[in-house]
């Protein structure tokens, strides 16, 4: 493996990730899937646990700066605990192409969504 375009990669993906609240997963895994020729199923587990530390020091850095209104994220955060257990067990049980073609989805959607929105 070449670890440095690994290295690039989780790079890019931490800074993007951070700066945008995107987690780092909406690059690592099409990077994964496009450079390494890693299964969906393998690179998205791959970028969970990628995302972790990154987002650690992310909120670190924001909520240092007051970026952060900790009211709202302690209910988002709810969901976002219990969603993993639906999200891990779809990942089992889905064909690499559906979580592929969903993951695609979910990036042009709101991709538009942001775009178009005034």
């Amino acid at each position: 493996m070449d670890i440095a375009l690994l290295i690039l990669i989780g790079f890019t993906a931490g800074t993007l990730g951070s700066m945008l609240g995107l987690g780092g997963g909406f690059l690592v895994v099409p990077a994964l899937v496009f450079v390494k020729s890693m299964d969906i199923k393998m690179a998205s587990g791959t970028a969970v646990a990628v995302i972790v530390p990154a987002m650690l020091i992310a909120m670190w850095q924001r909520g240092g700066r007051g970026h952060i209104d900790w009211k709202i994220a302690g209910f988002l955060a709810i969901g976002a605990v219990i969603g993993p257990f639906l999200g891990s067990w779809l990942a089992d049980v889905l064909p690499s192409a559906v979580i592929r073609k969903v993951f695609a989805f979910v990036l042009v959607g709101l991709a538009a969504l942001l775009f178009f929105k005034k």
